[in-house]
């Protein structure tokens, strides 16, 4: 099977390599040249960790046209910003009735929406996951570590019957995937959003002046940290039940996930072993797509139920004090994602009844 995906940091060469050693080819595409230089003049790319191997890579290039060209899946590992702009530049060249996979979601499969219609491509579809199924990260130019992977990773798309239709054809490569009830549960299940903003925050000096050597996880939690973690996250959960959803605490997810141990979320994440090495080198970068497109949205999803979100907002307007950035002018609302006005029921029955989507 042919697959492109688009973005080469982490999180794409580890899906590529992932992929391509299971015998796919693979065209991935960067925006930058220089950071696939060695690939595209390789075709290599070295897997080292969960699974180990050569992987070879048919084509890495900058022309999106190369890449996603007769390809079927296409596979978006680059950050929430730029998923707009992307997608955007993807459509003249992707084949009929392609779909388009978003690791990690951040309300992608909404959010697009506009845009396929605005080029009269309702025939692709959009689907997002709730995190990306590995835990990799670039050790090296040209070689890839991929220290986990996650044991299940729930997918939709938008309109949501074509949820069934992708999970059919997609589980067979990715095995981890299984099918979301809506979008609602791909956006609000990714935790990175409560464990990433709080640590970076009371973690701002390592963030700010030793990023590259800080092991963001095992040294930037402590007990205090993970209470501020589970605040939050507590806040999460309260807006999954006003909409009607029953999903699972952050730490709970990290057990099941990694099959990790631990009574308390501090715990927890301390014996995150996948990730117990692993140094954000742009941490900062982290932080603010997950304000404008996890903290800000869920906020004003609160906000418009009724739930209160003191943890949340705080962060978000601590951050926005830290960047000089305004988080609530940036970020996601519920106007952007086609809910203003309706009730909880009626955003349940927009992301999950075919006859409402218009």
């Amino acid at each position: 099977m042919k697959f492109a995906v688009l973005g080469a940091g982490s999180a794409g060469q580890g899906i590529a390599g992932y992929l391509a050693l299971k015998g796919h080819d693979l065209f991935l595409y960067n925006r930058t040249p220089e950071r696939i230089a060695a690939l595209a003049d390789s075709h290599r790319l070295k897997v080292s960790g969960i699974v180990e191997g050569e992987a070879v890579i048919q084509a890495a290039s900058s022309d999106l046209e190369t890449v996603v060209s007769n390809v079927p899946y296409v596979m978006v590992t680059a950050r929430a910003g730029g998923h707009e702009s992307l997608v955007e530049q993807c459509l003249p060249y992707v084949q009929e009735h392609a779909v388009i996979v978003v690791f990690t979601g951040y309300w992608a499969a909404l959010r697009l929406q506009p845009l396929l219609k605005e080029h009269d491509r309702i025939d692709v579809t959009i689907a997002e996951t709730t995190l990306l199924p590995l835990a990799c990260r670039v050790v090296e130019p040209g070689h890839i570590l991929i220290s986990g992977e996650k044991s299940a990773v729930r997918i939709a798309t938008y309109p949501p019957d074509r949820t069934d239709a992708v999970y059919e054809k997609l589980h067979v490569f990715v095995p981890q995937v299984f099918p979301g009830g809506s979008v609602l549960e791909t956006s609000l299940e990714n935790y990175n959003p409560v464990i990433h903003v709080p640590i970076a925050l009371f973690n701002l000096r390592h963030v700010e002046e030793d990023c590259e050597t800080f092991r963001f996880y095992s040294e930037g939690v402590s007990p205090g940290v993970a209470g501020v973690i589970d605040a939050v996250d507590s806040e999460r959960l309260a807006l999954c039940r006003a909409l009607g959803l029953d999903l699972e605490s952050a730490a709970s997810m990290i057990k099941d996930y990694y099959h990790v141990k631990g009574e308390t979320t501090y715990e927890t994440i301390k014996n995150w072993e996948a990730v117990h090495e692993y140094v954000l080198p742009d941490p900062l970068h982290y932080v603010e797509e997950e304000l404008m497109y996890g903290l800000a949205p869920l906020v004003s999803l609160c906000d418009t139920f009724g739930v209160p979100a003191p943890t949340a907002r705080m962060l978000v307007e601590s951050w926005s004090v830290v960047e000089g950035i305004d988080y609530w002018k940036k970020g996601v609302t519920c106007e952007d994602l086609g809910f203003r006005g309706k009730s909880s029921q009626e955003i349940v029955d927009m992301v999950t009844r075919r006859e409402n989507n218009v």
